[in-house]
């Protein structure tokens, strides 16, 4: 019965958190740059929402992945540095081994960056919060880190095909990047250092063009390689995913919830 009272705990929480994400969009939808205002409100409902399921389990942040120490701030840059260069890998496979340019955007409007900037670091803070706070480490509780790493990862990727991802790029994309934050959760005991590999992703990939060709370079295909390309661009990212739990596992020793100094 303890089993079956953590999964309907971890269901219960998913599900209204995807109640925040939806009602934050909608009683911001009117405003000016509604989706930036929208993932605030969402980020900080959700933080709420996991320190009250936490509470009502007489635990502590510390030990939902939440904890705070002098070394949160390190492991933030060092996932924002990372999250970069593992960009800047995939980048230079698809330069190298497709046709495809990177040439400087002509309407590129440098005040964007208040608004993007601020955006992808509440993304990157929402589906942290989402998915590797209370979710996670009641999941590992009860099943441990392995199972709950996997059921974490399906989860992922369910909410990412409902967000309208193809199917290959929520297995292979969002799939790899749930293992990749979620390694570096579990390795580091708080999301601090996947919340900075989040963000750099998001923010880096956007600014080379990669997400719909909105940031500071145009990534333009030759006409008749689009496959290649694309091809290329997977193993780019697959290959930078590789990389980025490669150094999480050998520069990140594993810290013991609880024992934080």
């Amino acid at each position: 019965m303890k089993k079956v009272s953590s999964y309907l705990k971890v269901i219960a929480f998913y599900l209204l958190t995807l109640l925040i994400f939806v009602g934050s969009s909608a009683i911001t939808k009117q405003l000016p740059s509604s989706d930036l205002f929208s993932i605030i409100v969402a980020s900080i409902l959700t933080f709420a929402l996991v320190y009250w399921f936490v509470r009502n389990d007489k635990s502590t942040l510390s030990k939902n992945g939440l904890g705070y120490n002098r070394k949160s701030l390190i492991y933030f840059t060092s996932g924002f540095v990372i999250g970069m260069v593992m960009v800047f890998i995939m980048t230079v496979i698809v330069f190298n081994f497709s046709e495809v340019t990177f040439t400087r955007s002509q309407t590129f409007n440098p005040n964007i960056f208040g608004v993007y900037i601020p955006l992808f670091l509440f993304v990157a803070c929402r589906e942290e919060l989402v998915f590797r706070t209370y979710m996670l480490w009641k999941l590992k509780a009860t099943t441990g880190s392995f199972i709950a790493m996997i059921i974490v990862v399906v989860i992922f990727i369910i909410e990412h095909l409902l967000g309208g991802y193809t199917v290959v790029n929520a297995l292979i994309g969002s799939g790899l990047g749930a293992i990749l934050f979620g390694f570096a959760t579990l390795r580091t005991g708080n999301i601090a250092l996947s919340a900075g590999l989040h963000f750099a992703w998001n923010l880096t990939h956007w600014l080379f063009g990669f997400k719909g060709n909105t940031g500071f370079f145009v990534e333009t295909v030759h006409k008749g390689t689009e496959q290649q390309a694309e091809t290329v661009a997977f193993i780019g990212y697959v290959v930078a995913m590789i990389i980025g739990i490669g150094v999480v596992y050998l520069f990140f020793k594993p810290l013991k919830i609880g024992l934080e100094k």
